[in-house]
């Protein structure tokens, strides 16, 4: 394979995942009352679908691309503080705005995580199309639920429906961008296997920390449950895809 026909794969691959942030539309074709009524459900599966994907994709990823267990948890720490240096900038600048800082962080970390995607994409056609392909249809499986949870997440931090959509599909730029980076520079598995689990941290960041804390205040007698049950669903679409994944590979 040259290396033009790395490079184009490696970009039509990454668009065709990008494009998986269509179904957040589904937030915009969902009436206000049925919306309202599933936000804290549509929440608190997120979460779940986000601490799933680093747990159980990006850290196996990371391990298995020879990052060692001290520089797995370097990693970790770093992709951590470096959000929470973010959501400090953004509290700091948040103070009249209406959209609630949860939402604008979500903005952030789905950016950091579609690079990542886009990076692995282009060292797996690096590689070989057969692998390219295989890879970056096992990273549509799993974005296709996480951005419609992230959607809803945007939605009840203050986005309008439209707006959530079309900055959902925004962020999805970065994944193409990320391929061409990667194929452009060459692979290195060390620093991919660096970067799934900086972006890990920062991920586990961002629901621990922002989700799950921006969902308490919308729960009633009739969705209390839902951080739990929600999260749980969440945790188990991403081991259902985990285990699909592997049977690709």
């Amino acid at each position: 394979m040259t290396p033009l026909e790395s490079t184009a794969g490696a970009i039509v691959a990454s668009v065709v995942v990008a494009c998986a942030a269509l179904v957040s539309r589904l937030v915009v074709w969902i009436r206000a009352a049925c919306l309202r009524q599933w936000l804290p459900w549509m929440q608190a599966t997120a979460a779940g679908l986000l601490l799933g994907d680093a747990l159980l994709h990006m850290m196996p990823e990371a391990i298995g691309r020879g990052v060692s267990a001290t520089r797995l948890g370097a990693c970790l720490a770093v992709g951590m503080l470096g959000l929470l240096g973010v959501e400090c900038v953004l509290r700091a600048m948040n103070r009249a705005a209406a959209t609630a800082t949860f939402a604008k962080m979500t903005i952030v970390g789905d950016c950091a995580h579609h690079l990542v995607d886009g990076i692995v994409i282009g060292a797996s056609f690096e590689i070989g199309p057969t692998p390219g392909v295989l890879v970056a249809l096992a990273i549509l499986l799993h974005e296709l639920p996480r951005e419609a949870g992230n959607a809803g997440v945007l939605v009840a931090g203050g986005f309008a429906p439209k707006r959530a959509f079309a900055l959902s599909v925004a962020t999805t730029l970065a994944i193409p961008l990320g391929a061409i980076g990667m194929t452009a520079i060459g692979h290195s598995l060390v620093f991919i296997g660096s970067s799934l689990a900086l972006a890990a941290g920062a991920t586990i960041y961002l629901a621990l920390a922002d989700v799950i804390p921006g969902l308490w205040q919308s729960l009633g007698a009739s969705n209390r449950f839902a951080p739990v049950l929600g999260a749980s669903a969440g945790l188990f679409l991403m081991w259902a895809t985990a285990l699909l994944d592997r049977a690709l590979r």
